[in-house]
């Protein structure tokens, strides 16, 4: 028995940079790429032990695990990829990949020493192959990673991503295709009507609906409809402005039947205000949507520095001389809000909260700023002296907790699905809360109802998705998710 003990402590010491490179690795992959489980990590290091005895199973190591090693930054922040992670990839621009280098700092600090670790590994083994046996461990590689995780990642990633591409070529589709909205009575009564597009807000941390500190000073005093169970069809700008803007469900996707088409066919002149970055003209669902606007301002063209001091008080000018025209119009204003960095959204605003922990501190300053744009942009409405609606929502909700990555998206919660949707008109008498759960893939319904539009098209009988919520990899009930711990101190 000694013998043996003896021989394993050899063994051990005579190994030990492999040992401890392959061990480390089996942990750091899986564990930050959503597939961590102490299985995922013991079949990690079987595969890397069996490898080591042949040169072409460790060649095919390194290109078996390359995919999983760079998505680690954004599975340790997000878990699994989805479609909405590949999309993101997609139509990331400079000033997003750096903002969230910085707030996934420790993810590419785990990505790193995960490939220093592969390295070492392939290195300290690159010698140890006896010739004799070397297909035996081939072939015995390739039956451990007949279903492996690295290979359905890489499999995942490659659906994601296809499925990503095809979204966008819907929605390029439906710029050259006609829509097929038919107008059956039209009695606009509005001058102006402004659809603020917000980013990012969790309705639990807005004081109007109940959150405990005063991130809406004037909102909770605010008269207006304001809808206490909206949830987003989707956990991500890419996925849910499409889903709420156009008519979308999951079989049917009919881009070109969205709401600038609508308001344009009705006689409404309509313009499209953003404050978010656009590369290109197509790049994202929101500038593929807001081509068809009869006037596009975009106050953030991808420029680095021009997007590190994009600041949504800079859209107000451009919607006061908006609402001066004398057309009957829509106005969509698409803000940035707190993305992807809540602190560097605040430009000059004052951080007002101190909850122990900045990021979120930010988050909430955010969402008191946006308070303090609606209502600026409500004054100015009430000073032109004509008929005007605002409709508000958020495209989606967000993950915040007290983790290393506080304020973040994600797709396993309520909230991450939780939006704010409110109307306020000139008629507006009293604050009221309405009650009554739905998917804001019903806005296209609410928004021509609330105006004064009737309408139909040939999809007209879809079947609601009030409850149905699309994740990025399949469509669930929304009531099955879990909530949460709000934060508030």
């Amino acid at each position: 028995m000694r013998i043996v003990f003896n021989k394993i402590i050899n063994y051990i010491y005579t190994n030990k940079i492999w040992l401890i490179s392959a061990t480390a690795f089996s942990f750091l992959a899986p564990y930050n790429t959503g597939y961590g489980n102490l299985g995922n990590a013991s079949l990690t290091f079987a595969i890397l032990a069996v490898a080591r005895k042949s040169k072409a199973a460790l060649i095919l190591v390194f290109i078996l695990f390359t995919p999983t090693i760079l998505y680690m930054p954004a599975g340790h922040a997000y878990g699994k990829i989805n479609i909405g992670h590949a999309a993101s990839l997609l139509q990331t621009n400079t000033p997003e990949a750096m903002e969230f280098i910085k707030l996934n700092f420790i993810g590419f600090i785990l990505c790193f020493l995960a490939i220093i670790f592969l390295l070492v590994y392939i290195i300290k083994s690159w010698n140890s192959n006896p010739k004799k046996s070397q297909y035996l461990f081939l072939i015995a590689f390739i039956l451990l990673n007949v279903n492996s995780y690295p290979k359905r990642f890489a499999i995942a990633a490659y659906m994601r991503f296809t499925e990503a591409k095809t979204e966008v070529e819907i929605l390029k589709n439906g710029i050259s295709i006609k829509d097929q909205f038919t107008i059956l009575k039209k009695d606009i009564q509005y001058e102006n009507i402004l659809v603020i597009i917000g980013e990012s807000v969790t309705r639990e941390y807005m004081s109007v609906y109940g959150y405990p500190l005063n991130t809406t000073p004037w909102l909770k005093n605010a008269n207006g409809d304001f809808y206490t169970n909206a949830i987003s069809p989707a956990p991500n700008t890419f996925l849910s402005l499409p889903r709420t803007l156009a008519k979308f469900d999951e079989n049917k996707k009919e881009a070109a039947n969205n709401i600038v088409n609508l308001s344009n066919k009705a006689g409404l002149d309509t313009y499209w205000v953003s404050n978010q970055g656009r590369i290109g003209e197509f790049d994202t669902p929101a500038t593929i949507i807001a081509y068809h606007a009869k006037h596009k301002f975009f106050l953030n063209n991808g420029d680095y520095e021009s997007a590190k001091n994009s600041d949504d008080f800079q859209m107000l000018p451009y919607i006061n001389n908006i609402i001066r025209s004398k057309e009957k119009k829509v106005i969509f204003a698409h803000m940035i809000g707190s993305h992807p960095n809540p602190c560097d959204r605040l430009q000059s605003y004052p951080l007002n909260f101190n909850t122990g922990n900045k990021i979120i501190d930010c988050y909430l300053s955010s969402i008191q700023k946006l308070d303090s744009f609606i209502k600026k942009a409500t004054e100015m409405l009430e000073q032109n002296g004509k008929p005007y609606v605002i409709f508000y929502f958020s495209d989606h909700g967000l993950t915040i907790d007290n983790s290393s990555n506080p304020v973040r998206h994600g797709n396993a919660y309520r909230e991450n699905y939780d939006i704010p949707f409110f109307i306020i008109d000139n008629k507006s008498q009293k604050h009221r809360l309405i009650n009554g759960q739905f998917s804001n893939s019903a806005f296209l319904s609410k928004f021509s109802e609330r105006i004064g539009i009737e309408y139909k098209t040939p999809s007209d009988g879809m079947r609601s998705l009030d409850n149905v919520v699309y994740n990025g990899s399949a469509f669930i009930d929304y009531k099955t998710l879990p909530n949460l711990k709000i934060i508030d101190g």
